[in-house]
């Protein structure tokens, strides 16, 4: 996104915040991680939780609760009513991040176009903060936001998309609730866009992959076709869409190109409206 004066960011117009979901948003679902938790899910609940004898059954268990309550450890203990130790669930399900992620330059290379350098940038995401820095340390990124990463650990008994959830992160990086309007939020699921706009009125951008296509599913679209059709596809409350499961200058750009009426996202991102 070549910009005038992009080698100044912090002198840029900019948001007051630039937050990133972590898990298919800082890198692609697609690339086996997600998948590789999910059945370290399973063997945790097949091993650790009482009454569930197996991995199929522990699917079973999983699907049920998961959905009303948008995080799985939640999901086990309050949902199913399963005891275990929550440190010992993060360390076992989320495995060695290195394994699936590595650095991706175009990736760094967009988060650090984006103005006001790095004190305003966050990481919003339902995993623990611990596995959530060593992910950002394999994606070579940990840099980019230090400690500015908001996690379970912080939100407690509640998650994205809850409201709760929201004004918690709000507090811990100093935003007052009446001005998370001028935050922008990068996210791949739907449910925490829709929160993120209709509650706070953040300006929301969707990473569209995985997570974008499963939640569609429900809709009977046909995923094949999303990226052309995605107009029919995505809510109103969606302010631009990145196709491709890439956060990167070039499928910003191609997005912008596609709603050239998406003047708020580019003032918010740093470039002329």
């Amino acid at each position: 996104m070549a910009r005038d004066g992009a080698g100044d960011g912090a002198s840029r117009a900019s948001a007051r915040a630039y937050v990133f979901d972590l898990d298919g948003t800082l890198y692609a679902i697609a690339n086996g991680y997600e998948a590789a938790c999910r059945r370290r899910v399973y063997e945790f609940m097949a091993t650790r939780c009482a009454g569930v004898d197996d991995v199929a059954e522990a699917r079973v268990v999983w699907e049920k609760w998961f959905k009303r309550y948008n995080q799985t450890l939640r999901a086990l203990r309050h949902g199913a009513g399963y005891e275990f130790d929550a440190a010992e669930y993060w360390r076992f399900t989320r495995g060695d991040a290195r394994e699936h992620l590595a650095p991706s330059a175009d990736v760094r290379a967009f988060v650090e176009s984006l103005p006001g350098g790095r004190e305003n940038k966050y990481v919003f995401t339902n995993c623990n903060e611990t596995q959530a820095l060593e992910a950002l340390e394999a994606l070579g990124l940990r840099d980019c936001f230090a400690d500015r990463v908001f996690g379970a650990g912080g939100m407690g008994e509640c998650c994205k998309p809850e409201r709760e959830a929201f004004e918690k992160f709000f507090a811990f990086c100093g935003v007052d609730v009446a001005d998370a309007s001028e935050c922008v939020f990068f996210e791949d699921s739907l449910k925490n866009l829709r929160a993120a706009k209709e509650i706070f009125g953040m300006t929301t951008v969707l990473v569209a992959g995985e997570t974008f296509y499963e939640e569609t599913r429900d809709a009977k679209t046909d995923v094949a076709d999303a990226a052309p059709s995605y107009v029919d596809l995505v809510p109103s409350y969606v302010d631009l869409v990145v196709h491709g499961g890439e956060l990167t200058e070039r499928a910003v750009s191609r997005a912008l190109r596609d709603v050239p009426s998406a003047a708020r996202c580019r003032v918010a991102l740093g470039l002329d409206a």
